[in-house]
């Protein structure tokens, strides 16, 4: 049954799954499976129903559902600042068909890790309020990939109280991506996270040291 096939959709916070759905589109262009149709929810009231195309630094991109008759499609752009909620119509098929736990699918280069790292801090400066760099030292992408995946899933944790944005906003405006010693260290706003670190010691440590 459809209802039953929710009990394992893990729910997250509105950016996350923004985030999920990008990268469904990027495996959907790369004719890997299909993208689900959403409607998106602004504070203003008004609401957007349609494919999630593309995310480029702090704006969201929307393909709308072709209307019946028209071949024409429209493209709305939409800070994600102003994104209030997110509905994923058929959700029960995303379930069925990416299993709940599956990690995320591995960056293929240097270049998709830093677009990577670069969507990832306009998400978190989105929920923190200000601009944020995420920087990747020198590094494999076999060492620096698994960082930067524990780092984002850690934040998200993080990120996920009023405690821990608010600890986040008022003491990094930039996080270095390292590999050498485990471990986590703040100095001058800048917030040093090396590797290699699983994502539950990453978020101790980060709870430790913000």
């Amino acid at each position: 049954m459809s209802d039953r096939r929710l009990a394992h959709w893990v729910a997250r916070d509105v950016e996350t799954h923004i985030e999920e759905l990008v990268a469904t589109t990027r495996q959907w262009r790369d004719g890997k499976g299909d993208r689900p149709v959403v409607t998106v929810y602004l504070v203003s009231g008004t609401r957007h129903t349609g494919y999630v195309l593309d995310q480029v630094r702090s704006t969201l991109v929307v393909q709308s559902v072709p209307q019946r008759g028209t071949p024409d499609l429209d493209v709305t752009m939409i800070p994600l600042a102003r994104i209030e909620a997110l509905t994923v119509h058929g959700a029960q098929d995303l379930v069925s068909e990416v299993p709940a736990h599956a990690p995320a699918a591995a960056a293929t280069s240097m270049l998709d890790l830093r677009r990577r790292a670069k969507g990832l801090a306009d998400l978190v400066a989105t929920r923190i309020g200000h601009a944020l760099v995420i920087e990747l030292g020198s590094g494999e992408l076999a060492q620096l990939a698994p960082l930067f995946e524990a780092t984002r899933v850690a934040l998200d944790r993080v990120c996920a109280d009023d405690l821990g944005r608010t600890s986040l906003s008022e003491r990094v405006q930039q996080i270095e991506l390292r590999i050498g010693t485990p471990g986590v260290s703040l100095a001058n706003a800048t917030l040093v996270v090396s590797g290699p670190l699983t994502p539950d010691r990453l978020q101790k440590e980060l709870d430790a040291t913000l």
